[in-house]
């Protein structure tokens, strides 16, 4: 019974929603953009004059709102920053309204504050969007370093030599995570362990991470949820020149170049550049390793953007290359013998990708989209002695149709996708090769029912070369108790195929040897969520309050048991039960004028069974405390942040024999400030990371080549209290 009771909902859902009555009134799509940089404005607020009846903008601008029985009618509209205007509708048809930014009076200044990060109320997903301003508020050279003021998402180095960081997602990898390019999939199969690092952040224009198991339309993949990452463009970056550098006392070095031209008002061309270099080898702990890894990374990229009324492209290629040197720092160590080696890691990475996006509007009612990708990733490397090279061929094809049925209050979503991976992981003589092919269709339906209930329910069917054939139903429901209260509950299937080798390569700089008890080829699971977020004015000052608690029921998982103290890597089939369980409290408030306040609080009980033993996922903070402070002078000059992280104990594995018994990590607290100045066409930060120097004691364990030689226990920094600063220099369109 507990297997069939998902499938009932999910058709219980479906019978009611098509047996709603469509006697519904009629709706238009109103897009609302700035008047003078025609950026597309989300979040305005829509209300017809003398009645309740409104709505609210997307993240592309649009609103639809229902048209009340008599015209013509008076419509409002309001965002912060922006005058408010009355549009007079007289007919029922979609309009572009543009408003104009607030003006400065003689006696009077009227001025607003456009929120960095904000939590949408428009998406039936709980999907918290963190804009580039907010970006600005850190030390944020890549995408690895985006989520320092996020309470959501968390990240953290997976080892103490070669610099690799992990995401994670409701206490879970980030190899469940539906990773999105501007909603096309990306970072997946073998990319993962350094994909962080290679999307520098003055690329993006935001990033939206949704909480809970993903929409069906863009790939199969994603159990725990979805982050999309948004770049600039031509036609709405107001910059048309950008250059920046950034250094800090470790002699790390990143500056980006971005050139931004407009062929015609309908048609642009982007050009970005990237390198990011850490040139000096320190050994500030001596320990004998290097505390940070040498790299020398370029990036290159060049998107086209194309749009009418009825047609809209985009367009990108993306190229990569990397060196990447780890491990002793000195050519000379002590043996026994004096005849061993020292221990070197050598990462090169070179990784070609792209993709294409067209958007065609068929009438007021229907439209079509393709979206197609690929991508080239070698890795050629070495890990002390061990040779680890790996090689990821991938293409993936969408085509997506769109309709609403009868009205706005009633929209499909149907279509069909292909993704084809070639993949070879060689780890010395062991070689595992895969081709992955993955036909899949799917349907989503949206019910919308006077701006208070939005229902999505969507199934998708795929079959996939190792995992089968396999269905997955998911549903989200955004119900708005109030104008200010929303509760969102979502529930939904999810699989993905591991490639364990390259997921795990973090294991790899220790003397742990890989054993395949089995050999997994899917991994599967059900997620379930409700969130409640409340909206308030104190001291006539926006605020808001939001709780959320997900759970994640894995039925089939690749379990790597590093906890059986016979220094080897077990790797199998879930045997028993694999869960997390995910609470996080968080409260943003503007408590004076200019300086914000963010609050949060989140507790994360993940665990598995390793060796027939239920036990704590190791190296996962059970809890975890963030607050962070921005204040802007009123002449929007200066800005300063600072944000304190709270991190709670972790359990570290049984991995030796020397390891008998429960071990946890201490409990510790990271700070980091920053000051920024605001000049016309520029801006200086100077900040500071990890302000209370705390660093992890021996975070690398034994010596190479030695039984006991570890360096993936890592749960804290490796470097202390770092300085940093930089320029952004910006010519407007």
């Amino acid at each position: 019974m507990k297997k069939k009771s998902p499938w009932l909902l999910f058709a219980f859902i479906l019978f009611l929603q098509f047996n709603v009555y469509s006697h519904t009134p009629e709706t238009i799509k109103i897009t609302i953009i700035d008047k003078s940089t025609k950026e597309l404005l989300y979040g305005a607020n829509l209300q017809w004059i003398n009645t309740t009846n409104g709505s609210t903008t997307n993240e592309f601008g649009v609103a639809e709102i229902q048209l009340p029985h008599d015209l013509p009618a008076f419509l409002e509209i309001s965002y912060v920053g922006y005058q408010t205007d009355t549009i007079k509708i007289t007919k029922a048809s979609d309009i572009k309204i543009a408003l104009q930014p607030d003006i400065h009076l003689k006696e009077i200044q009227v001025s607003a504050k456009k929120q960095t990060s904000f939590i949408s109320s428009i998406d039936p997903m709980k999907t918290e969007k963190i804009e580039s301003g907010e970006l600005k508020k850190a030390a944020c050279c890549n995408l690895s370093e985006s989520f320092q003021t996020n309470a959501s998402a968390d990240v953290n180095f997976s080892d103490a030599v070669t610099g690799a960081k992990e995401i994670k997602l409701l206490g879970l990898s980030g190899i469940y995570v539906q990773n999105l390019l501007e909603g096309v999939p990306f970072m997946r199969g073998l990319t993962s362990t350094f994909g962080l690092d290679h999307i520098p952040s003055p690329w993006m224009k935001s990033i939206s991470v949704s909480k809970g198991v993903p929409s069906v339309k863009n790939s199969y993949e994603g159990i725990t949820g979805s982050m999309d990452v948004e770049f600039k463009n031509s036609l709405t970056d107001s910059n048309r020149l950008y250059f920046d550098m950034f250094a800090n006392q470790n002699a790390r070095i990143e500056t980006n170049l971005i050139i931004n031209h407009k062929i015609k008002p309908k048609l642009g061309t982007s050009l970005m550049a990237n390198g990011a270099f850490m040139p000096l080898a320190e050994d500030r702990n001596h320990d004998g390793f290097l505390d940070q890894p040498i790299i020398k990374q370029y990036n290159l990229l060049n998107r086209w953007n194309y749009h009418t009324d009825k047609v809209e492209g985009q367009y990108m290629v993306k190229v990569l290359s990397e060196n990447r040197k780890a491990g002793q720092i000195s050519d000379i160590i002590t043996t026994p013998n004096d005849t061993l080696p020292p221990y070197k890691i050598n990462i090169n990475t070179k990784r070609v990708e792209a993709f294409a996006k067209t958007g065609y509007i068929i009438n007021s009612k229907s439209s079509i989209g393709t979206q197609f990708s690929g991508v080239y990733h070698q890795q050629l490397s070495n890990y002390g002695a061990q040779l680890f090279n790996t090689k990821q061929g991938s293409f993936t094809g969408n085509f997506l149709y769109q309709t609403n049925i009868k009205n706005d209050n009633h929209t499909l979503v149907t279509g069909a996708n292909f993704v084809y991976d070639n993949l070879t992981e060689s780890l010395d003589s062991l070689t595992i090769k895969h081709q992955d092919f993955v036909p899949g269709v799917f349907a989503e339906y949206t019910f919308k029912w006077n701006n208070k209930i939005t229902i999505v329910a969507g199934l998708r069917g795929d079959y996939h070369t190792r995992a089968g054939f396999q269905i997955n139903p998911r549903v989200h429901a955004k119900f708005s108790l109030t104008p200010n209260t929303i509760l969102r509950i979502a529930a939904g299937s999810g699989f993905r195929s591991p490639n364990v080798l390259s997921e795990n390569q973090s294991l790899l700089a220790s003397s742990r040897r890989f054993v395949f008890n089995a050999q997994p080829n899917i991994e599967s699971g059900w997620n379930y969520g409700i969130s409640l977020t409340q909206k308030f004015f104190l001291f006539n000052r926006e605020g808001n309050f939001s709780v959320d608690f997900f759970r994640t029921d894995f039925t089939k998982q690749a379990i790597l048991d590093i906890d059986n103290a016979d220094n080897l890597v077990h790797v199998d089939k879930l045997k028993g039960k694999s869960f997390s369980n995910s609470l996080l409290i968080e409260l943003n408030v503007e408590i004076l004028k200019g300086l914000d306040l963010k609050t949060a609080y989140r507790l994360e009980d993940v665990r598995a069974t390793y060796h027939g033993v239920l036990m704590q996922k190791p190296l996962q903070a059970l809890n975890k405390g963030l607050v962070a402070l921005s204040y802007k002078t009123p002449n929007n000059q200066w800005q300063f942040d600072v944000n304190m992280s709270i991190n709670g104990k972790r359990r570290l594995p049984n991995s030796f024999s020397g390891d008998n018994g429960k071990r946890y990590s201490p409990r510790y607290v990271l700070l980091n400030a920053q000051i920024l100045k605001y000049f016309k066409h520029a801006e200086i930060f100077i900040g500071a990371e990890n302000m209370t120097n705390y660093q992890q004691k021996n975070p690398i364990l034994g010596t190479p080549y030695s039984t006991y030689f570890d360096t993936y226990q890592v749960y804290a920094p490796i470097m202390g209290a770092t300085v940093y600063g930089g320029f952004r220099i910006f010519i407007n369109n």
